[in-house]
């Protein structure tokens, strides 16, 4: 697999392009890279992944994989969840834009990604007890934080295949489309929406509801006290109040990148 890329300047978006359909320990990397490579950079603020083939993603390069012993196994599968962390971590927003087969580590970057858009022939499954073997980077624990253990179960243990509608009803998908061209439009729309919003807004809120999974509920609201107490320490909170106020269009300025030292 190949990956592109591509700035739109003006959506202020990264696109990643997958160009073949399987996954490969160098494209972990390059991916990684780029989700870093872009996280102080405040001319992006959204990183956008599809592919440029028929399916998003095959899973595994298994070929790869038959050579790997257990130490190889291993680092792997840590890149694999490295990258399952950047997704989640990064104060960008991450959309996946989905379209035909979504297997294994792709269907993991989807469960990771903040916004998930895909058109109604994608199909989604964990396939690696067909290889003996078992998903690896991450995609498993989060969904199982997502929807019930038992569905995850289910998908994991007989490596079936199922249709967008299920995912669509269980929350990890936002929104179907019938081709790719109704789905990129409206993720045009969705960005130039989100570029009018204050971004350390949107990072807050992203990372606010991530953390806030991990933890019981007590924690997770005082979480979200704390949070929502910060957003009132910047220029973005004054300065959308009076605009709703004064009924006008706020202009929003505060990113995450200026609030480094605060976290």
């Amino acid at each position: 697999m190949n990956i592109g890329t591509e700035i739109n300047s003006q959506e202020k978006a990264l696109y990643i392009t997958f160009s073949g359909i399987y996954l490969t320990k160098n494209n972990i990397v390059e991916i990684i890279n780029l989700i870093e490579s872009v996280e102080n950079d405040k001319n992006i603020n959204h990183i956008i992944f599809s592919s440029a083939s028929k399916d998003f993603c095959l899973g595994h390069d298994i070929k790869s994989l038959l050579g790997y012993d257990e130490t190889e196994a291993k680092i792997y599968a840590s890149l694999g969840q490295e990258l399952i962390k950047k997704i989640r971590e990064s104060r960008k927003i991450i959309i996946s834009a989905l379209a035909g087969k979504t297997l294994g580590p792709g269907f993991e970057i989807a469960i990771a990604s903040d916004l998930v858009f895909a058109t109604k022939d994608t199909t989604f499954g964990f396939p690696e007890t067909d290889y003996g073997i078992i998903p690896a980077f991450g995609g498993t624990a989060l969904a199982s934080r997502k929807i019930h253990e038992n569905f995850v179960k289910y998908l994991t243990i007989t490596g079936v295949e199922i249709g967008v509608d299920e995912l669509f009803c269980r929350g990890i998908i936002s929104k179907i489309f019938k081709s790719k061209d109704e789905m990129f439009g409206h993720i045009c729309d969705v960005v130039k929406n989100l570029n009018k919003k204050s971004m350390f807004t949107l990072g807050l809120a992203k990372e606010t509801i991530n953390n806030g999974i991990e933890i019981d509920i007590d924690r997770a609201l005082l979480l979200k006290q704390n949070a929502f107490s910060v957003a009132f320490s910047s220029y973005d909170k004054k300065e959308g109040m009076l605009a709703f106020i004064e009924k006008r269009e706020p202009k929003f300025k505060n990113r995450w990148e200026d609030y480094e030292d605060m976290f």
